[in-house]
């Protein structure tokens, strides 16, 4: 199994969730998240919260890390998860895939709840493809 690293500017949200997700589908710890430049004080209550509520997947003991040299070398896939306006631009050196996900910030329940199911079916995709 590879060791996946999934990024995004704040690694508040997504990143946290695709990390949570991947984890838990794979059974095995071997993704992790981080920031570019600016990791949040911690995870969002709200990414805590969607994830407990629709996977039963508890990452309330998760922490924004910020992204290192060391990370981007030892990942064998690095994702970007974000919107491509507001994204983590990394050195050319180190190729990422991108996922189009949106920020959950200032969207309606039911949008949320949407690009969640997107996030997951994703992260199994990729969890499959690996395996």
């Amino acid at each position: 199994m590879a060791i996946v690293l999934f990024i995004c500017k704040e690694n508040a949200y997504r990143s946290q969730i695709a990390e949570a997700l991947f984890n838990s589908i794979a059974k095995k710890n071997l993704a992790i998240s981080a920031s570019g430049a600016e990791p949040a004080k911690g995870v969002s209550g709200d990414a805590i919260r969607l994830l407990k509520e629709n996977y039963g997947i508890d990452m309330s003991k998760q922490m924004p890390k910020m992204l290192s040299e060391e990370m981007l070398k030892r990942a064998n896939r690095v994702i970007t998860v974000c919107d491509p306006n507001d994204c983590v631009l990394l050195p050319k050196k180190y190729k990422a895939e991108h996922w189009n996900i949106p920020k959950f910030e200032g969207m309606e329940e039911e949008e949320k709840i949407k690009n969640l199911k997107l996030l997951y079916s994703m992260v199994k995709e990729l969890v499959s493809e690996l395996e």
